[in-house]
């Protein structure tokens, strides 16, 4: 009967309580390592969750096609003069952009100068086409790309640009001021912001300053592969022509983005955690040479070593289990802090929670708490009876 009572005594709340300072210490450095390796996550989340919206979402609604003369199916040695050729050229173009026109999925398709913009992201850049339209075509494009002006005012005149406001604050942009200044000189000028869900851009042509002459085809998502819709209009397009698509895109963003991000991110976890391991192990040896006595004591009185093994791993589970708690809800309140006064003036996308990387962190905890069973078992297995301490 007493044995049971002291049995039931024997529980890891006393140690937490009896050694504050000691546990104290434990949970700090572990909420620490959590918020470390979850806030550097979602930074470099944030540049991923960014660009995605470049690289997947915004060519599933806009295309860019610049077929070369041999698919074209023109030679320019059987031409007289320059003006026959360009008129040949002009003529296909026409042609193919009209088939293009009655493609299912394909609302539009015209032939414009396009113009870069360029977005910033924590880690890197990425710059993107948008088309330069004549100004009545711009209400279109708009409508097409569900984006809405809200502020500023539409192009009238030449070389007038809207941009969306997420990259107008990344780009530190203001209304009336110039478009990219330090690329394109002063000659584009941002007159109006619009919202919508693809950072947006668009403007109208001013001369010749531009980054390419393309087709461009406002598309839907299920007709955004253009060298299938080409396919379907007779064309089979070659490595010598340029296709800015959805195809191309999710291709770039796995071979510049995703891959590059995921093999920093497990390289900082598992560094951080090789780190994290060695001073937990450290640690918590200290503190177990610091109860040698007691354990033995708990020996001399009757528990077993399967008990005292119990205790420690109970012990070891309330600590690491609150520092979980305490890491997640200070990373949360200084990531939306963090978001709300420093990315959201960036004009960057984020997200708050990322599973999959949450159980990375568990992982690696439960990791290193394996990593303590070499110590924890050598101190049980050294444990010894109070009347053979001396021995």
């Amino acid at each position: 009967m007493l044995q049971n009572k002291m049995k039931n005594q024997l529980s890891a709340l006393k140690f937490v309580r009896n050694n504050k300072k000691q546990v104290w210490v434990m949970l700090i450095a572990l909420s620490l390592t959590l918020m470390t390796m979850y806030v550097i996550n979602f930074l470099l989340m944030t540049t991923q969750e960014s660009f995605r919206t470049l690289f997947l979402e915004l060519p599933k609604h806009v295309a860019y096609i610049s077929l070369s003369l041999e698919t074209a199916g023109i030679d320019q040695d059987a031409y007289a003069t320059d003006d026959e050729f360009r008129q040949k050229v002009e003529e296909t173009r026409a042609d193919i952009m009209k088939q293009l026109k009655v493609h299912d999925g394909v609302e539009e398709v015209v032939y414009s100068q396009v113009l870069s913009a360029n977005y910033q992201g924590i880690v890197g850049s990425v710059s993107y086409y948008f088309p330069l339209l004549e100004p009545e075509q711009v209400p279109a494009y708009l409508e097409h790309m569900d984006a809405k002006l809200v502020d500023g005012r539409m192009p009238k005149a030449d070389g007038e640009i809207l941009v969306d406001k997420k990259v107008f604050m990344n780009r530190k942009m203001q209304l009336d001021g110039y478009f990219m200044e330090n690329y394109y000189g002063k000659v584009f000028k941002v007159v109006g912001v619009v919202e919508s869900d693809y950072l947006v851009c668009v403007g109208t042509p001013k001369g010749y300053m531009n980054t390419g002459w393309y087709m461009t085809v406002y598309c839907n998502e299920e007709n955004s592969d253009m060298a299938k819709v080409l396919k379907d209009t007779g064309i089979e397009v070659t490595e010598y022509d340029t296709l800015h698509d959805a195809v191309e895109w999710k291709k770039s963003y796995k071979e510049m983005v995703t891959d590059v991000l995921d093999v920093a991110i497990v390289a900082l976890l598992v560094v951080v955690m090789v780190f994290l391991a060695i001073s937990i192990l450290v640690a918590y040896i200290s503190f177990m040479r610091s109860r040698v006595n007691e354990y033995c004591l708990y020996s001399s009185i009757g528990f077993g070593r399967k008990e005292i093994y119990g205790m420690m791993m109970r012990e070891i589970a309330l600590i690491f289990g609150m520092s979980t708690v305490i890491g997640i809800v200070v990373t949360m309140i200084i990531l939306y802090v963090f978001a709300h006064m420093v990315l959201d003036n960036m004009g960057l996308i984020y997200r708050y929670f990322d599973f999959a990387h949450l159980l990375r962190i568990v992982a690696a905890f439960m990791a290193i708490i394996g990593v303590l069973q070499i110590p924890i078992l050598v101190t049980i297995h050294k444990i010894k009876t109070v009347d053979r301490m001396e021995d």
